[in-house]
């Protein structure tokens, strides 16, 4: 029986629900599809906006860092890094507190915008509060809510009117050494981001750099005013001394020579007990000039040590003294030695002790000045200790630059110098004792050091 074909009606009712059913399906993949393809097109533009972001992230750092390397004025290298991380992270404020050396605090330095006039210098103790804590541990804190955060020294606030609301705080690292930490607060757009944490920390190490430069820099300066400072107060000892010893003393000799001219005519007899008296005038007259050379460059202290160069100095100043100057050596080596020392710390005692028994001849009214130098395993100990008038420390220390003396400046600098610490003790009516107390390690002796 020849098959029957269906109908029209059937096909299309067969052929719509087929069709319906792929259109459904199609659709729904190329939904799917579209979506993915939406997905991956934001994805990319999210890659591309924040790749720009670094972009302009490391132009700002690379910029701040030309900037910052252009001057080595501290002042200028910090009021500059506020300036541009302040406008970089868009933030209302910022400021910048570095570490003192020997507390580790944190010495405010500088701060922009509202409270710039209003806060004044301060300090905050070593690990306390946000900056104390970033300082102290070299890691960064990001704040959302500074008013709830427990760290935050609300009083600033108070005191300036400003209210902190974010906090991003980096620290200043160089060589693996916290020098200080850099703060911005209240972003103008927002929470700070991890972007601004990265951005500001990578300007934080071009900015360590360029603030420890501006500080040795600043030493420098420091260090050749103080050399042309200690170059003009040698050079007026000098001068002083010259004109105190030697020249009044070849005056004298000129007089005499005139006096003896005048009586070899008159009175030869006169002439003999004369030149006696200029003989002598002149014996003392180079006997000063010698020691003010030895004094200028001691050469047995080169050759010989300090021992031997201190009984010569004190020798040679005891001819021109009523003053007794005494001189004890007590050494726990072979022959009670005193161990050669390198020649920065050798002449930087021999400088303190000609300083000290100088400044009591000529102040202290002493019948006797005592030098001493102790060495007790590694320790030396360099005493001078008089029986004189003393003095008010405190006084003669804070009135010191208006005096227009440096000789108790010297005295510390040079102690520094060698290595030692200093120990002064002084009242009125009891005398004076000054003491440098030095370590003996191996770099400051020289045959421990040469063998080295």
């Amino acid at each position: 029986m020849a098959s029957q074909k269906p109908d029209l009606q059937t096909t299309k009712k067969i052929f719509s629900q087929w069709n319906r059913e792929k259109l459904v399906n199609y659709a729904a993949s190329l939904s799917k599809a579209m979506g993915a393809e939406r997905a991956k097109h934001k994805a990319l533009t999210s890659q591309i906006e924040s790749a720009k972001d670094w972009l302009q992230g490391l132009t700002l750092v690379e910029e701040i860092g030309q900037h910052l390397s252009s001057t080595l004025n501290l002042d200028e290298v910090l009021a500059l890094l506020l300036k541009r991380v302040t406008e970089a992270l868009n933030a209302e404020d910022g400021s910048i507190l570095l570490t003192e050396e020997i507390s580790g605090d944190l010495i405010f330095q500088i701060s922009l915008g509202a409270i710039s006039e209003e806060i004044k210098p301060f300090r905050i103790p070593k690990g306390e509060g946000i900056a104390g804590e970033v300082a102290l541990t070299g890691v960064p804190i990001r704040v959302d809510n500074a008013q709830k955060d427990k760290r935050h020294f609300k009083q600033i606030d108070i005191d300036t009117g400003f209210l902190t609301q974010t906090i991003l705080c980096v620290p200043l690292l160089t060589r693996q050494r916290v020098i200080g930490v850099i703060e911005v607060f209240n972003k103008r757009s927002g929470p700070f981001t991890d972007e601004d944490q990265v951005i500001l920390s990578s300007i934080a190490n071009f900015a360590a750099i360029a603030i420890e430069n501006a500080r040795l820099h600043q030493r420098v300066l420091a260090e050749r005013d103080r050399v042309v400072l200690a170059q003009e107060e040698t050079s007026r000892k000098l001068q002083r001394d010259l004109h105190d010893g030697p020249t009044q003393l070849v005056a004298a000799i000129q007089m005499n020579l005139d006096f003896a001219k005048q009586a070899l005519k008159k009175d030869p007899s006169l002439v003999e007990k004369e030149l006696d008296e200029i003989i002598g005038l002149a014996q003392k007259a180079t006997h000063q000039m010698r020691t003010l050379l030895f004094e200028l460059r001691p050469l047995v202290l080169e050759t010989q040590g300090l021992a031997a160069a201190l009984t010569t100095f004190l020798k040679r100043r005891q001819k021109d003294e009523r003053t007794a100057l005494h001189l004890t050596v007590n050494s726990d080596r072979p022959d009670n030695a005193i161990p050669r020392l390198i020649s920065k710390s050798e002449m930087a005692i021999f400088a303190i002790v000609q300083e000290a028994v100088n400044n009591a001849l000529k102040h202290a009214m002493a019948y006797n000045i005592y030098v001493s130098l102790d060495l007790k395993k590694d320790r030396l100990s360099v005493t001078i200790l008089d029986d004189g008038q003393g003095f008010d420390l405190n006084a003669v220390s804070n009135n010191y630059e208006d005096r227009g003396s440096y000789g108790m400046i010297n005295i510390k600098e040079r102690a520094a110098v060698a290595g030692g610490n200093l120990a002064i003790k002084s009242a009125p009516g009891a005398g004076a004792e000054i003491q440098v107390n030095i370590l003996l390690t191996p770099g400051l002796l020289v045959a421990e050091r040469d063998e080295a």
